[in-house]
């Protein structure tokens, strides 16, 4: 499982599942994650969006800034801590548009609860309470 926490990685999808069973889905955009030794980087350079699948119409999520901190691996799980945050993301719905900062996508990879990790063909998934992510090796 540590061999697999390193590197680089991009993200090439995700899925959640809001607080009343809402669900939702992102694909594409330039985010990525680098993790070195039990500390990680999640940045997004801001140039190109994650197209969300959400009821309704398609909306996009514009990341621009970045996320850091460290890890701990606990067997087949990992948990992840933010120590710090900056930048924005924001969504596009329409003509809509809302600026959220980076710090409350930090609330949700560092929950305090233990994500799974799963490694395959240069693949990595992380399970956390709501959401998935799938990440491609670079």
């Amino acid at each position: 499982m540590n061999e697999c926490l390193s590197g680089r990685y991009r993200l090439v999808r995700f899925a959640g599942v809001g607080e009343r069973g809402g669900y939702g889905s992102g694909e594409g955009g330039d985010v990525t994650v680098t993790f070195n030794e039990g500390s990680y980087l999640l940045s997004g350079e801001g140039k190109e969006p994650i197209t969300l699948s959400l009821p309704g119409p398609t909306a996009g999520l514009l990341v621009d800034g970045t996320i850091s901190g460290n890890y701990q691996v606990q067997g087949d799980r990992a948990i992840f801590t933010v120590s710090q945050s900056s930048g924005t993301a924001t969504l596009t719905f329409g003509r809509l548009k809302k600026s959220l900062p980076m710090s409350q996508f930090g609330d949700v990879l560092a929950s305090d609860a233990a994500a799974g990790v799963v490694c395959a063909n240069n693949g990595l998934t992380v399970t956390l309470q709501y959401i998935r992510l799938e990440f491609s090796k670079l």
